[in-house]
């Protein structure tokens, strides 16, 4: 819980999420946000049932939610008394628990998660324990493994609440911006950008009609995959490749100003403005692996043949050698480097703290997510 000195008054051995929402939904917690690492992959559906439950007792439940991802419940009950949210922490420090207790040099650190293999006619039984990817420690005795589990948790809880205190300090120190209000990296990353970056009426804002066709544009990037089959007992190379967005945005410029409509030929104009129109598409021959993208009965495709698309200028003159294009209209925008100094900004200060320190790892996923930008 983030706000207050951390208190594990409330710790209980449970298999319903009972005790807890009975220990929260009080006045004393109002105004507070629970943090669970993962919840949107893992703990949320231990949680279902109770949620279901306590709406049907008259509490109102509030979830933000994107794709399959679920960035916050939030509980409140009709009288203003009870004001709760739950939050993943995951989608705003994307890293194990164990990982960010090293990065951010917790007093409290990540456990071995003990699993009870004792008497196979327990609910508590774990028969298969491969899907385990980190460390475990194997408990035979049900009483032995209550008692380790429960400290496990609490453990578990105070090193998320140290991560997530320190984080909270580091980057209001840094910034003045408070992370209670950015459920997600992205969410926080653009708020830097639009507080201490952005400047006013840069982007302009776009709705109904033209904001639709715009999206349509994006379709996101395209990937590929390869299955290496060497033959046994042959060296296999792994590279770490570093995330291009940062590089992207900082040499690159980008739709600003007024948005003006066209017709016909924007590429009279050369290069010198930044456009999305639509066009017919027809490849040059059948492309083995061909690369512009449609949104198609619900799925993202990259055909060959001819069809219609809308599309963006730098993908335009990018593809013109594998493409031929009729451009029929669209809208058209001056252009201008406006991630410069958000980008030479956080990668200076990365470079100017090791490794190991929070700071580095701040920046670092501050860079990579405000083009992921979704909240």
């Amino acid at each position: 819980m983030m706000g207050k000195n951390l208190s594990l008054r409330g710790s209980w051995f449970s298999n319903t999420a009972t005790p807890l929402f009975e220990h929260l939904l009080t006045r004393k917690y109002r105004g507070y946000e629970v943090y669970a690492h993962n919840l949107s992959r893992f703990d949320i559906v231990f949680l279902f049932k109770d949620l279901a439950k306590l709406n049907k007792e008259g509490y109102h439940i509030r979830v933000m939610k994107r794709d399959d991802k679920f960035i916050s419940i939030k509980i409140t009950d009709y009288q203003g008394n009870i004001d709760i949210t739950i939050k993943d922490s995951y989608l705003l420090l994307p890293s194990s628990l164990k990982k960010l207790s090293e990065q951010f040099n917790t007093f409290t650190s990540k456990g071995i998660e003990p699993v009870y293999t004792g008497n196979s006619k327990s609910p508590y039984y774990m028969a298969d324990t491969s899907h385990y990817n980190k460390e475990i420690e194997f408990i035979q005795d049900l009483d032995e493994w209550k008692k380790k589990i429960e400290e496990y948790c609490e453990a578990d809880c105070r090193s998320l609440y140290e991560v997530l205190i320190n984080f909270r300090d580091l980057v209001y120190d840094k910034w003045m911006i408070n992370i209670d209000s950015y459920p997600t990296t992205p969410s926080l990353a653009f708020a830097i950008f639009r507080t201490l970056y952005l400047k006013k009426d840069t982007i302009p804002l776009t709705h109904g009609k033209v904001a639709q066709f715009l999206r349509e544009s994006y379709t996101g990037g395209s990937t590929e995959m390869y299955k290496p089959s060497p033959p046994v007992g042959e060296k296999v190379y792994a590279y770490d490749v570093n995330s291009l967005y940062p590089s992207v945005m900082l040499e690159n410029p980008y739709p600003v100003g007024q948005i003006r409509s066209f017709e016909g030929n924007i590429t009279i104009l050369g290069d010198n403005y930044y456009w999305i129109g639509s066009v017919n598409v027809e490849t040059k021959k059948d492309l083995y692996q061909p690369y512009l993208q449609i949104h198609y009965e619900n799925r993202t495709v990259a055909p060959n043949g001819h069809w219609t698309m809308k599309i963006n200028s730098p993908e335009y003159f990018n593809a013109l050698k594998d493409y031929n294009f009729n451009i029929i209209d669209g809208y058209f925008f001056e252009k201008a480097q406006i991630f410069e100094a958000f980008v030479s900004d956080l990668f200076n200060l990365r470079q100017s703290f090791p490794k190991t320190d929070p700071m580095n790892y701040i920046c670092k996923i501050m860079m990579n997510s405000l083009a992921l930008r979704e909240w």
